[in-house]
């Protein structure tokens, strides 16, 4: 009979719905989460961050490097470095946007290379020639993505006890 094999009475078809489950589940307890992600069936993100004294005549900054890296479906992949500024002080935190390289543009926004203007910047404070309000204004003008928070103390203390045990 033609079709028979869609009728829905008897057994047949609830043994083979269950011998496919079955087979989903054996075949997911085999593929590891490194597989998955080399896959494109999960993300996986990585993140690395150094904290140094900038070294300005005043020693009143603290620099926050971080870099996440972010495996996966095309959707979810990217490359990303910031730059936190902290002024100690006043325990400010100034984030400028360095790097950035996504794999979906439309998700996470436009890629950017902004390294030459951080590092101009930083350099400046490192000098003294700047402080955190002219250093914020000159990322602003040169398109840098720049946000400016409250925060930092933990770094500024960290910093200042490992100061002081090699002292």
């Amino acid at each position: 009979m033609v079709g028979q094999w869609t009728q829905t009475k008897g057994t047949p078809r609830g043994i083979a719905a269950a011998a496919l489950l079955g087979a989903a589940f054996a075949l997911s307890a085999c593929v590891s989460d490194e597989q998955a992600v080399d896959m494109g069936l999960a993300t996986k993100c990585e993140a690395d961050g150094t904290v140094a004294v900038l070294g300005d005549p005043a020693r009143r900054f603290v620099t926050k490097s971080e870099t996440e890296i972010c495996r996966g479906p095309r959707r979810d992949s990217y490359t990303e470095t910031r730059l936190d500024i902290i002024d100690c002080p006043t325990q400010t935190v100034l984030r400028a946007g360095v790097t950035r390289a996504s794999a979906d543009q439309a998700r996470r926004g436009p890629d950017y290379d902004n390294t030459a203007a951080v590092e101009q910047a930083r350099l400046r404070l490192k000098v003294g020639l700047a402080d955190l309000t002219a250093t914020e204004s000159a990322l602003r003008a040169a398109g840098v993505p720049v946000s400016r928070s409250a925060g930092g103390a933990e770094q500024c203390t960290k910093l200042a006890a490992g100061a002081a045990q090699t002292n």
